[in-house]
């Protein structure tokens, strides 16, 4: 049969044992090995300038052994105040890219190795000293870590959406032809000469009854946001706006592709319809081109109630060349404005159209008897004078009522 385990009596922290005095004259060559095992651990502490691990690092490790000194012969945990230091440092790593984990990860080396001296100068008699130090030693990093980590969140949201603020500023200067490299430099990004410009156009969520709209649509630019690839610019709104996919000569086509890609990626993760008109911009002059035809597609793709997805200028030729301003598009807009107060007239041509000419399809769609649909078309061909079922008639027909449609 098992013997019971022997209960371990922890007493409280003697204030005068002869321990913590001696540990304390040793705080320096802790704090050497302390940064011995962060190197020794950590790549990104290796990268470090060294006289920022000779001052800045080394002045923080001592002064938390010295905090947790002085808590444990007061018994009590770390106050606010004596943490100052050791935020002010997290704050820095976070303003200098060291990942947090990293940041926490050096105050459990710390408490470790912190232990391991103190145990090895402890003598028999002062075991009892030392085990007093274990639940003090957890009572300090319980209180130090998550505020250390809190600082560093903040810092890390401030800094994100200081640079996402550069970012927007950087696309609007691309987008409008302005000077871009200042902006590039003060966010580390080295520009490309070529770009895909991805224009989005989103509709609003729909809400559940009693939920709040402000925050589904900051619900829905954060979902939006988290789709993008990390090299992407943006400016994205709860409505939609502008990506530039920085690309190069030699990658452009299959960018296209991949940009096709990312807008499905999008109108999934957005949970509401989206569209998104993509364009190339062969050289950062021609951005702001590039991104006034990426929404025009984009625009024109929605007005003409195209489904969710990606589209470039050749899924809507035709209908980008009918929207462009001059007298043949003014000639096709008085023909279907012979029959404005026909709108049955209208909705048979359009289905007509769309069941590609075929009566019986569209005497289906319809629900009408044929000679009543045969009787529509004849109107249309009274009216316009353009016969639906001649086949060159059909086209004229059909680019007026997509500039009818887009008048509308």
């Amino acid at each position: 049969m098992r013997k019971p385990l022997a209960v371990v009596d922890i007493q409280a922290p003697n204030p005068a044992s002869p321990l913590y005095d001696r540990v304390a004259t040793q705080i320096p060559s802790i704090a050497e090995k302390v940064l011995e095992a962060f190197f020794a651990r950590s790549a990104t502490y290796r990268q470090l300038p060294h006289q920022l691990v000779d001052r800045e690092i080394t002045e923080a490790v001592t002064r938390h052994l010295q905090v947790f000194l002085r808590a444990l012969r007061e018994q009590r945990p770390p106050a606010p105040e004596e943490l100052d230091m050791q935020i002010a440092t997290a704050v820095r790593r976070a303003q200098q890219g060291v990942p947090l984990d990293i940041v926490l990860s050096t105050y459990h080396v710390a408490a470790t190795v912190g232990w391991e001296a103190m145990a090895a100068v402890a003598e028999p008699d002062e075991v009892p000293d030392l085990l007093a130090t274990v639940p003090a030693l957890l009572r300090y990093l319980s209180v130090a870590v998550p505020a250390v980590a809190g600082s560093y969140l903040a810092e890390q949201q401030a800094l994100h959406a200081e640079r996402r603020e550069a970012g927007r500023a950087l696309v609007a200067a691309l987008l409008t032809g302005r000077e871009a490299e200042p902006l590039a430099e003060r966010i580390g990004l080295e520009l490309s000469s070529h770009h895909v410009v991805v224009a989005v156009r989103v509709d609003a969520p729909a809400l559940a009854e009693g939920a709040d709209a402000r925050l589904a649509v900051h619900g829905l630019v954060r979902r939006l946001r988290a789709e993008l690839p990390k090299h992407a610019l943006s400016a994205l709104d709860h409505d939609g706006g502008t990506v530039l996919l920085p690309t190069t000569a030699e990658t452009v086509e299959s960018d296209l592709e991949d940009a096709a890609v990312l807008v499905r990626s999008l109108h999934t993760a957005a949970g509401t319809v989206l569209i998104g008109g993509i364009a190339a911009a062969e050289h950062r002059e021609d951005v702001p081109a590039a991104a006034r035809q990426a929404a025009d597609i984009a625009e024109l793709a929605q007005r003409l109630g195209r489904p969710p997805g990606a589209y470039v200028l050749d899924d809507v030729l035709l209908e980008y060349q009918l929207c462009r301003p001059g007298p043949g598009r003014k000639r096709l807009a008085r023909v279907m404005d012979r029959l404005s107060e026909h709108p049955d007239l209208v909705h048979t041509l359009r289905t007509f159209i769309n069941s590609d000419h075929n009566r019986h399809r569209t005497a289906d769609e319809l629900h009408l008897h044929r000679n009543t649909l045969n009787y529509r078309l004849r109107r249309v061909t009274e009216l316009t004078g353009y016969n639906p079922a001649d086949p060159t008639d059909i086209r004229l027909l059909s680019a007026s009522l997509i500039v009818h449609d887009l008048r509308s």
